[in-house]
C-alpha cells in the first residue's frame, strides 16, 4: 500500500490552498473541456458486513485493480454498503407495526412492518400516490418510503429492510478520513442512492452524503456564457457525479458499489454538507395519511402482499 512518502502526481498548490480555506477548482474550469473524465467501478468489493472497515476495503480494491487512489479523485460509494457497514439492516421480524402503520399498509398494499419503518424514519408523510408513500425524513430528504428498501438487503422471503445511514455526511467523512490515513491522498467522497422525481418515471443516482467536495458549484469570478454575459447559474455537481457513477454501479446484482471518478471538475470543501443542496421543506401540521384518512374510510383496503 502506498504511503504519504511515495505518493506521486501531487499538485503542490492543492493541499496548501485547501488548508488556507481558499476555494479552489480541482481543475482549471476554463480548460476543463480539454480534459477527460474517467470512471472506474472497482471490482472485488466483497459482501460488506456490519463493522467492516469500508475505507480500507476501498483502498485495497483500488490497489488490487491497479488503480491506487490519487489526489482529487471522487470516490462514489453506494448507500447500501454504507448502511450494511453501519448495521442499518433490520430483520422485519423484530418490527411491531402500530395501528397507524396497519391502516396505511392496507391503503397502499404494503407490508405493515415496512410501513412502520417508514414512519420511524420520517418527520412527516407528505403525500400518498397509489402505492407510493412520499416522506420527509429526519435528514431532510424528500423521497419515497424514507429511503427504506428491501432490494439487496437480504432474501425477500426472510424479511429484511435496509435503512439509510443516520448521518450520510458523517459516513462520507469517515470513509474520506480513513482513505487519507491509509494512503495520504485527499479525495472527495459521495454516498449515493437511487432517488425518484415527482414528475419523471424511474430513479437515478443522487448524492445523499458528501465529504471534501462542495455540494453546489458556483461560477468562477469573471466567468461568462458564450455571449459574454455573466454566468450566474449554480450547478449541482455532486448529483451529476453520483448519477454518472450509478450507470456503472447498476441497481441489481452487479456487485459494483464503489466507483472512482478521475478528472472531475469540483471545488474542494472541508465543511461540505449535503444540507447545502437541500431546499428546506416545512413539516406539515398533520401528515397526509392522517388528513386523508377520513376521505378514504369507505374505500376497501388494499390486500397485502
Amino acid at each position: 500500500m502506498r504511503t504519504p512518502d511515495t505518493i506521486d502526481n501531487h499538485p503542490p498548490h492543492y493541499t496548501d490552498t485547501l488548508a488556507a480555506g481558499i476555494p479552489l477548482k480541482w481543475k482549471d474550469k476554463h480548460n476543463a473541456m480539454s480534459w477527460d473524465m474517467r470512471l472506474r467501478a472497482l471490482p472485488g468489493i466483497p459482501m460488506i458486513q456490519a463493522g467492516d472497515d469500508l475505507g480500507a476495503v476501498i483502498v485495497q480494491a483500488g490497489m488490487d485493480d491497479g488503480l491506487p487512489l490519487e489526489h482529487g479523485d471522487v470516490v462514489v460509494v453506494a448507500q447500501k454498503v454504507v448502511s450494511k457497514c453501519e448495521d442499518r439492516v433490520i430483520p422485519l421480524g423484530t418490527v411491531t407495526p402500530s395501528d397507524r402503520a396497519v391502516r396505511l399498509a392496507q391503503r397502499v398494499g404494503r407490508d405493515p412492518r415496512l410501513i412502520q419503518l417508514y414512519l420511524n424514519e420520517s418527520r412527516a408523510i407528505l403525500r400518498i400516490l397509489g402505492r407510493h408513500v412520499i416522506t420527509l425524513d429526519h435528514r431532510g430528504f424528500v423521497d419515497t418510503a424514507a429511503g427504506v428498501d428491501s432490494a439487496n438487503a437480504g432474501v425477500f422471503a426472510e424479511g429484511w429492510a435496509c435503512l439509510l445511514p443516520v448521518d450520510p455526511d458523517a459516513s462520507a467523512r469517515h470513509i474520506r478520513d480513513r482513505i487519507q490515513k491509509l494512503t495520504g491522498t485527499q479525495v472527495a467522497v459521495l454516498i449515493s442512492d437511487s432517488l425518484g422525481q415527482p414528475f419523471r418515471e424511474g430513479s437515478h443516482g443522487a448524492a445523499i452524503g458528501v465529504a471534501g467536495i462542495a455540494a453546489v458549484e458556483n461560477p468562477s469570478d469573471g466567468e461568462t456564457d458564450l455571449y459574454g454575459n455573466p454566468a450566474t447559474g449554480q450547478i449541482n455537481r455532486v448529483d451529476e457525479l453520483a448519477g454518472a457513477a450509478s450507470v456503472l454501479m447498476g441497481q441489481s446484482n452487479q456487485s459494483r458499489p464503489v466507483v472512482v471518478i478521475r478528472g472531475a471538475v469540483y471545488t474542494p470543501s472541508k465543511n461540505a454538507s449535503i444540507r447545502d443542496l437541500l431546499v428546506e421543506v416545512a413539516t406539515p401540521p398533520l401528515d397526509a395519511d392522517l388528513t386523508e384518512a377520513a376521505a378514504n374510510e369507505d374505500q376497501p383496503p388494499t390486500p397485502w402482499p
